[in-house]
């Protein structure tokens, strides 16, 4: 018999989601964005994971994965699409319902944007702009709350609510 029809009454049943970032940089800012939005008392229940890079196909691919050993409610991927991102790589995600999450063309651009700040257009120089405005690298989780403290992410979902960050936020707070 199945363990979740077992629960004792006034239990409620939290939905899952489960986010995988493509790295090191999506991974720190995704646990941001969990932090400020996702409680413990919420409906929902995040789990952040991590592909270690190499590409949408290997994001997606790790996303299947996972979802085929938990049953997750829905899964999302959040991704660079300056590698390995295609027509076919989409359609990949779609056919397995993953929630697709792009950043063009890499994180590092969306970012310095929600900030108020530039953001390049291409990924080698999105990297290095990136590190001059903030002063360290994307993947260090001590930037994201003084760089996007939860006033700011508000005002963005508010500006640009079909954005990637209103999408994500969304997704997280069950509000998609």
């Amino acid at each position: 018999m199945n363990a979740r029809k077992q629960m004792p009454p006034g239990r409620v049943l939290r939905k899952t989601l489960l986010i995988v970032g493509e790295g090191d940089a999506e991974e720190a800012f995704l646990k941001h964005l969990k932090a400020l939005f996702v409680g413990r008392t919420g409906g929902i229940e995040v789990k952040v994971g991590n592909a270690r890079g190499k590409g949408a196909r290997n994001v997606i691919n790790h996303a299947r994965k996972q979802w085929a050993s938990i049953a997750y409610d829905q899964v999302a991927v959040l991704f660079d699409t300056d590698t390995d991102w295609s027509p076919e790589v989409e359609k990949l995600a779609r056919d397995a319902g993953i929630v697709v999450l792009a950043c063009t063309p890499c994180l590092e651009t969306e970012l310095p944007i929600l900030a108020g700040k530039p953001g390049p257009e291409r990924t080698p120089e999105a990297k290095r702009s990136f590190h001059k405005a903030f002063n360290t690298d994307a993947h260090r989780p001590a930037l994201y709350p003084d760089a996007f403290p939860l006033a700011l992410l508000k005002e963005h979902m508010a500006a640009r609510p079909g954005g990637l960050v209103s999408r994500l936020i969304r997704l997280m707070t069950h509000t998609a």
